[in-house]
């Protein structure tokens, strides 16, 4: 990234570049484009609220559910913009501001993947089953529905996680996708519950188990 003066500005996404794009940025690279230097601090700043918001909820034991509230109602007050098509560009930008700022001290690095890794995972639950495939597919990462024999031999398991995490206990009429991540030492997975049967709603996901091999 370029910092200039505020005269000179270019969008990383045009508006339909912007569409297209998903919704939750990947933060493969930092972006080759300019950005201002009034935008280069406030832009940080205000990611910075939303970071230091979610460690704050997180040391005061918030539940699932208040967290969930708090990152949406963090995310809509800092990270908004007063031209639709700059959200992305905001969000990216400051992403890669914080990277630069906090790659300092090891704590500092630490404090700050911890951090963006609670951001990602509830930006990831408000989004639409659409969008999560979407992101999913950028990781060539496959979604299997699990079958009722899959369902009933995990069944107790998930009810433990689902209660830790302050969830619906698991019913049979669920259904539930998993997705296994074999790049990690120990697969991952994250399971799907649609918590109504009417078709056409959203899918709502929640982190219930983390199965070794």
């Amino acid at each position: 990234m370029e910092i200039v003066r505020p005269h000179s500005h270019r969008n990383l996404f045009s508006s339909n570049d912007a569409a297209s794009a998903p919704t939750i940025p990947l933060y493969r690279s930092a972006p080759p484009l300019e950005v201002r230097l009034e935008d280069f601090e406030s832009f940080a700043i205000d990611r910075l609220r939303v970071l230091k918001g979610i460690s704050d909820g997180l040391s005061r034991g918030k539940k699932p559910d208040e967290m969930e509230k708090l990152v949406s109602e963090l995310w809509k007050v800092n990270m908004r913009h007063q031209h639709a098509s700059e959200v992305l560009n905001k969000d990216i930008i400051s992403h890669f501001v914080l990277r630069l700022v906090y790659c300092r001290t090891e704590d500092l690095r630490k404090w700050f993947l911890s951090m963006e890794c609670a951001l990602f995972r509830y930006r990831f639950r408000f989004l639409t089953a659409e969008a999560q495939r979407a992101i999913m597919d950028e990781f060539d990462i496959t979604c299997k529905a699990v079958n009722i024999m899959e369902f009933e031999s995990i069944k107790e398991k998930l009810g433990q996680v689902a209660r830790s995490m302050g969830q619906p206990l698991p019913t049979g009429d669920a259904i539930f996708y998993k997705v296994c991540v074999l790049s990690f030492p120990s697969t991952v997975c994250f399971l799907y519950k649609r918590m109504d049967s009417r078709p056409g709603l959203n899918m709502t996901p929640v982190l219930l188990e983390i199965l070794n091999q």
